[in-house]
């Protein structure tokens, strides 16, 4: 009987010793994984925080510079031309250089570029302003244009705000091969004055801050 007994107690001890073993394995496990799921959504809120913050600095960085180029753009240097090509004055952002040459084949070939002015040799380069004063009459000069086949080119009456008694044309689209972009050419006198942009990025200030400023003698 008391053998029975103590293997009962025995018995007893084991199965609450197993169960409580049970217990604390359960309880370490259901620990771990609140501790894991709760480092998981720290990273998760820490991953989110970071991406919050990085897009926040490129779009403060991007504001910054479109800040930048707008106060660069605003202000202005500028051109002037021979007195026998007619003081052509030509404005254009600070930030910007030039390289003007009247020893070639036009009395005036000018060039203007952001930050540097790349090489005028390569045809491929992009000029986001460009100015000519060509040893041509301007009907002649105009007939390379409007006798131009295959490129599609808009092409309206237009006359500078300075100077509105003299009336050329606005030409838009490929004014040259593989260069999109608007162009302006006028008579003066027996020459031909021409103001363009070889790149679509700098049409709305070509049409809308440089061009109203353009101004030359008859």
């Amino acid at each position: 009987m008391n053998k029975l007994s103590e293997r009962g107690g025995i018995s007893s001890m084991s199965i609450a010793f197993i169960v409580v073993c049970v217990a604390l394995v359960v309880a370490i496990i259901f620990g771990f994984s609140s501790y894991s799921n709760e480092n998981k959504y720290k990273n998760n809120d820490t991953q989110m925080i970071n991406q919050a913050v990085s897009l926040a600095k490129q779009k403060l960085s991007a504001q910054l510079n479109a800040q930048f180029q707008a106060q660069n753009n605003a202000t202005v240097t500028s051109y002037t031309g021979p007195s026998q090509y007619g003081s052509v004055v030509l404005s254009y952002p600070k930030a910007w250089s030039g390289y003007v040459d009247t020893t070639g084949g036009n009395p005036i070939d000018g060039y203007f570029n952001p930050g540097i002015v790349p090489s005028v040799g390569d045809q491929g380069n992009l000029f986001a302003l460009r100015l000519e004063v060509v040893a041509n009459t301007y009907n002649s000069q105009l007939a390379q244009y409007t006798n131009q086949q295959g490129t599609p080119l808009t092409i309206t009456p237009y006359a500078l705000k300075r100077v509105p008694q003299i009336v050329g044309v606005m030409i838009s689209g490929q004014i040259e091969q593989n260069k999109q972009g608007v162009m302006v050419i006028l008579p003066l006198r027996t020459d031909t004055l021409e103001i363009w942009t070889e790149s679509t990025q700098y049409t709305s200030l070509f049409i809308n801050q440089i061009l109203p400023a353009v101004t030359f003698q008859p």
